[in-house]
């Protein structure tokens, strides 16, 4: 009988180990047959967990806020505006933003986070300045600190707010000949800096010529893999947190040259895109 009872539990656990193996290997197929550029507006459960697992094992901070708001976001908003929850093509990606907007508000009386309140969540303990602005008179950022300093929600980012306003204000161009130069400029003369070797902040920056200013209009978390990039943002204000996958910069500068927001007039400098602060060009309009 214990031969028998021993024999039967060799075969459970060699049936065990198959099917497991068997899964393992349709699970590493189906990602080899994953074709970069590959995104998703995270709409549910699935990529969410999955986009998660990615930053925690990359080291980036306040995974589970993120989660939360993610979350909280595909069940009102993202639900409203039927999100999906999978990978798509991301050429072909178009969300519903007046049901997002209608299905965020339906539920919260307090605003939503935008791409830079989302960074820099994300960036809580890593990013550092030496110096900051001891405060901020500007208005660009207008919307970003009125919910910063009206929902209990957003305290983390709250606690570092001078840090917040001085990468992200708006800042005068020096040099008309190269406005490019000024968000670098900043960076350095406040010294920021990432502690990570593999985490980064893309950073789109718009110039304005009516007043002469530079300003972060968008800017998302830029993780490197062997083989490929992961980039999380949050869109806007109201619009669906997206994470990208591609195979380099060069392709996700072109996903990100469709949006028609970021470019100003016919003829105007910009928009610039900085990595860590770094200039790494200017986009063309791709649609």
């Amino acid at each position: 009988m214990k031969r028998q009872n021993k024999r039967y539990a060799v075969i459970v656990l060699a049936a065990c180990v198959f099917c497991s193996s068997m899964m393992l290997g349709g699970c590493a197929g189906s990602l080899k047959k994953q074709k970069l550029p590959v995104a998703t507006y995270m709409g549910g459960n699935n990529t969410i967990t999955e986009i998660c697992k990615e930053l925690r094992s990359a080291g980036v901070s306040n995974v589970d806020i993120f989660q939360e708001w993610v979350a909280d976001f595909a069940d009102s908003a993202g639900k409203n505006a039927e999100l999906k929850d999978s990978w798509s093509d991301p050429e072909k990606m178009k969300a519903d933003i007046g049901k997002c907007m209608d299905g965020w508000e339906t539920k919260h009386d307090y605003s939503d986070a935008d791409c830079r309140m989302t960074a820099f969540l994300l960036l809580d303990g890593l990013l550092w300045a030496q110096t900051t602005e001891a405060g901020y008179s500007g208005t660009y950022l207008m919307f970003d600190t009125e919910a910063i300093d009206n929902a209990d929600r957003y305290e983390i980012i709250k606690r570092n707010k001078d840090m917040f306003t001085t990468l992200y204000g708006e800042k005068s161009v020096t040099d008309d000949k190269h406005p490019e130069r000024t968000f670098s400029d900043s960076w350095e003369q406040y010294g920021f800096q990432i502690d990570s070797d593999r985490i980064s902040l893309l950073s789109i920056a718009i110039y304005d010529p009516d007043s002469d200013v530079i300003f972060v209009g968008h800017t998302g978390l830029l993780i490197k893999y062997s083989d490929y990039y992961l980039f999380v943002e949050k869109i806007a204000f109201e619009q669906p947190y997206q994470a990208v996958k591609v195979h380099n910069m060069d392709e996700l500068l072109s996903i990100l040259s469709q949006r028609s927001e970021y470019f100003g007039e016919e003829g105007e400098a910009g928009p610039f895109v900085y990595n860590n602060g770094e200039y790494v060009g200017t986009l063309k309009k791709n649609h």
